[in-house]
């Protein structure tokens, strides 16, 4: 994976903010070895997304000060890991989910260094599943259904935004 490559074809300036708009971030975490990390939402009543596998993150709220601060306290809640401390190579995006699409949604990519060791996953009580998964394997499961991509992974399926994320960061490493 050609990292200098995936940096250009990122964005690093300011994300703007319209008020018609509601706004999230999730993380796009890789790891040189092991691939990306993903997590599933549990089960829960009030949880349109529940389920789901997704990348971790969440809802901007006005104390992170802007999306970056959103993402560094959502995948530190929801996984542990301290994204000040991994290489952050920009954002693409965004996306809305089909159910919510005044909801923008941004992907902030980041690079877990091997050299990194203090750095343990922690599940959080909002997850049913938190793991990494292969470039490969994504790669093989990738199939289009009722004209969306999904991706056919041994945990279940990845489908809905969080596919045509991966979708796109996928086509990203292809180009």
């Amino acid at each position: 994976m050609d990292f200098v490559e995936i940096e250009d074809k990122l964005k690093n300036d300011k994300i703007p903010f319209l008020e018609v708009y509601s706004y999230a971030a999730v993380a796009l975490i890789i790891h040189k070895e092991k691939g990306l990390l993903i997590e599933k939402r549990n089960e829960r009543l009030d949880d349109p997304w529940a389920g789901q596998f997704a990348l971790p993150g969440g809802h901007f709220k006005k104390k992170d000060g802007d999306l970056w601060g959103t993402v560094i306290r959502e995948v530190q809640e929801e996984t542990g890991l301290d994204l000040n401390s991994l290489k952050s190579m920009g954002y693409f995006g965004p996306f809305s989910p089909r159910n919510k699409l005044d909801l923008l949604v941004y992907v902030f990519v980041y690079v877990l260094d091997e050299n990194i060791k203090d750095q343990e996953l922690k599940q959080s009580s909002e997850t049913s599943y938190l793991g990494w998964i292969t470039l490969d394997e994504l790669k093989k499961g990738r199939k289009e259904m009722d004209g969306e991509i999904v991706f056919n992974i041994k945990e279940g399926l990845i489908w809905g935004m969080s596919a045509r994320i991966l979708d796109m960061f996928m086509r990203m490493l292809e180009n």
